[in-house]
């Protein structure tokens, strides 16, 4: 991510300037969620979006980097990896003051999806959408907190010290 105003490039993971006259700063989080069209409209059936007819000559219905998502390999190298899931397993991830835990969705995907758990003392509740392949992380209030959706491999590079969610099938 590029910024032409402070000529800075920023870390999406982070959230970090990490070069330019902004170098250290950091962005506030505000929440997103990654998810499918279908399920987001379902939710808010008001939005708009912008065109694709931006006038370039580019499909915006298919990904530009077909079979990526199934490979192992990474386009660039890290500095840190992790060999607990599939490097490009899909992650959510959220950090509370410090402390930072991935909840992989093939993890999410063995339970009734939706968790409850606590980061850094807080409660919050993870809603798991296998249709959608997506995640989205309120807190007690219903308000949605800042979470990242990232492969694993990602995640776990810029978080080494990561806390990870495992299945635990409860005891009936």
């Amino acid at each position: 991510m590029y910024d032409r105003q402070s000529d800075s490039l920023w870390s999406q993971i982070e959230g970090k300037a990490v070069s330019g006259h902004a170098k250290g700063e950091r962005l506030e989080r505000l929440p997103i969620e990654h998810t499918s069209w279908g399920d987001w409209k379902s939710r808010h059936p008001d939005t708009l979006v912008l065109s694709d007819k931006t006038g370039f000559k580019r499909n915006y219905t298919a990904t530009p980097y077909p079979g990526y998502e199934q490979g192992k390999s990474v386009y660039f190298p890290v500095s840190n990896s992790d060999k607990r899931y599939h490097p490009k397993e899909v992650v959510v991830g959220i950090e509370i003051e410090g402390d930072v835990k991935a909840y992989p969705f093939v993890e999410l995907a063995k339970g009734r999806g939706v968790l409850s758990d606590k980061v850094n003392g807080q409660a919050l509740t993870i809603h798991y959408n296998a249709e959608a392949r997506s995640a989205r992380v309120p807190n007690q209030k219903g308000e949605v907190l800042p979470s990242l959706t990232a492969f694993w491999f990602a995640w776990v590079a810029f978080h080494p010290e990561t806390k990870v969610y495992t299945y635990s099938a409860p005891n009936n």
